[in-house]
């Protein structure tokens, strides 16, 4: 998707004070924001924001069922049609891919070792959180290569 059409999409956000998209989100993102920083331009930003509560941004922006969740419970459906919170999601996590942006660690290092049994979405997203409190983090997976289900599920 380009960013154009990203652009047209974020655009028909009201930026909801209650923000009822957040509360149909299970991992409590907050698409209010995310969208409203990549309205600016601030992708980066918004791919900081999102790291807050997902490492796997592109993937949730793909295969969550947003029209269950956030996407849902966006008032924008009693006019035409919920904001794709979904593909706005997607392309920001692609971007950071894309350009390289960093998971930083939030806390000083803790010294202990913590051992992750399986590189699936839930592995990765352990390991992840883990680095951020300063944790030493070794991942194990069976295969030469990290996805899990995502990958031959």
């Amino acid at each position: 998707m380009k960013e154009k059409d990203i652009q047209e999409k974020t655009l028909k956000c009201f930026s909801c004070i209650k923000k009822p998209c957040q509360t149909g989100c299970p991992l409590n993102n907050n698409p209010e924001a995310f969208i409203k920083l990549a309205k600016e331009g601030n992708y980066e930003e918004a791919y900081y924001l999102l790291l807050e509560t997902t490492v796997l941004s592109s993937v949730c922006g793909r295969i969550c069922p947003h029209s269950k969740q956030c996407q849902g419970k966006c008032i924008r459906v009693k006019i035409d049609k919920a904001v794709e919170i979904g593909a706005i999601e997607a392309f920001i996590g692609d971007m950071a891919i894309k350009e390289g942006w960093k998971i930083n660690k939030l806390e000083d290092e803790k010294h202990k070792k913590i051992a992750i049994v399986g590189g699936g979405p839930a592995g990765i997203t352990a390991s992840a959180f883990l680095l951020k409190k300063g944790y030493s983090v070794t991942l194990y997976e069976k295969y030469n290569y990290l996805g899990g289900l995502l990958m031959h599920g």
